[in-house]
């Protein structure tokens, strides 16, 4: 059978990451970004309540009002502001591109930064444009680098804080940087703040919230709850660009799952926020024990995370690409994601998840710092 497919799918493929899951059996994975948590026993019990006790219907669109209530309260309350809750902060990016960019429109996206960033703009018909988050300057964000980049052309910025990958935060210095030029040259902000929940720096990271209400917020249940194949996103920000958000939605999934709103709204209890935070500080501790057995046993470059629960490795005196060292360590039994699945600038690095149980992390350790030593030899 000959099928001619759109011109929008045929330059889209599987992402890196998956390709690399995909030829990972057997494997310790050391990849994978989903927390080793069930969710908090307050969203479970109240999952199986709605399962008994109630009519799972539809939703509204938008989201049940109680939960988008909650949703506002969470990110401050601005005024003039609305959400749109989707199936994963995935679907929000995607109905939120989709509304904002039109053919040949340009948005600044973060290099390294999550994969689905410029594939999501290129299936608009929009050109990504990656801005530099360089490893020489711990992959932080230097200001003077996005001016440059701002053209006629230009709708919308991407930030993302705490990163995936790198794990690194943005000031609010920065945020006011960027809520600055976006104002000046009539941009939308678009702040991913999906992993601000999970932070290992004596506060947490600022959001977009406290510099502006001008920007839309990108967030979910799946990492601050664990709660990822519950589906559970939303976009919240000004009224306007929500409004067209939601009726790309419509037609996208119709509404949310309304047994995961239900139970989700256990997560704004005190109950859930209790749980929330243990989990953080159990991160938080797997990623001081991952550091300090880096330090001690592979003594190799990496940025100390302040957030998410990824560190960034280097790799690059193996003298090969991140690709084909992340290949080479599935025959160690170790599974790894190429610092190139996210753009030019995580080239020469390994993206390493710190989310499964201490002993899984330990085995992976020990496997990784073995291949790195084969690898190594043949230098």
């Amino acid at each position: 059978m000959s099928v001619r497919f759109s011109s929008r799918v045929q330059n889209v493929e599987l992402s890196m990451i998956r390709q690399v899951m995909m030829k990972a059996r057997d494997c310790i994975n050391l990849g994978i970004g989903e927390l080793d948590f069930f969710a908090p026993g307050v969203i479970r019990e109240e999952a199986h309540r709605v399962l008994e006790d109630e009519k799972i219907g539809y939703s509204p669109t938008a989201g049940l009002p109680e939960l988008c209530r909650e949703i506002l309260n969470h990110h401050g309350n601005l005024p003039g502001q609305a959400v749109c809750v989707t199936n994963g902060s995935q679907e929000a990016l995607f109905d939120l591109i989709l509304s904002l960019v039109q053919e040949g429109d340009e948005v600044l996206v973060p290099n390294p930064g999550f994969l689905a960033y410029p594939t999501v703009v290129e299936l608009a018909g929009g050109v990504p444009v990656g801005y530099p988050i360089r490893h020489e300057n711990d992959f932080k964000l230097v200001e003077e680098d996005l001016p440059p980049l701002v053209s006629t052309r230009t709708r919308a910025v991407i930030l993302v804080s705490p990163s995936n990958p790198t794990g690194q935060c943005l000031t609010l210095e920065q945020m006011r940087f960027v809520s600055q030029l976006a104002e000046e040259k009539n941009l939308v902000v678009i702040s991913d703040e999906i992993y601000r929940e999970i932070y290992f720096t004596p506060k947490k990271p600022v959001s977009i919230g406290q510099v502006t209400d001008r920007a839309v917020i990108l967030s979910g249940m799946s990492k601050m709850a664990s709660m990822t194949g519950w589906r559970l996103g939303w976009a919240c920000g000004p009224r306007d660009i929500i409004e067209k958000t939601t009726i790309m939605h419509q037609y996208t999934s119709t509404c949310a799952s309304t047994l995961a709103q239900r139970a989700a709204l256990k997560a704004f209890t005190e109950q859930g926020r209790n749980a929330v935070e243990r989990q953080r500080k159990v991160l938080e501790e797997s990623c001081n024990w991952l550091c300090s057995r880096v330090d001690q046993e592979l003594d190799r470059f990496y940025v100390r995370p302040q957030g998410a629960f990824y560190l960034m490795l280097s790799v690059q005196d193996l003298k090969r690409d991140s690709l084909s060292t992340s290949l080479e360590l599935l025959q160690e039994g170790v599974a790894t994601i190429p610092g190139s699945a996210f753009g030019s600038q995580g080239e020469g690095f390994l993206r390493l998840s710190f989310a499964g149980r201490r002993d899984i992390l330990a085995e992976g350790l020990a496997r990784l710092k073995k291949g790195l030593r084969r690898l190594s030899d043949t230098v």
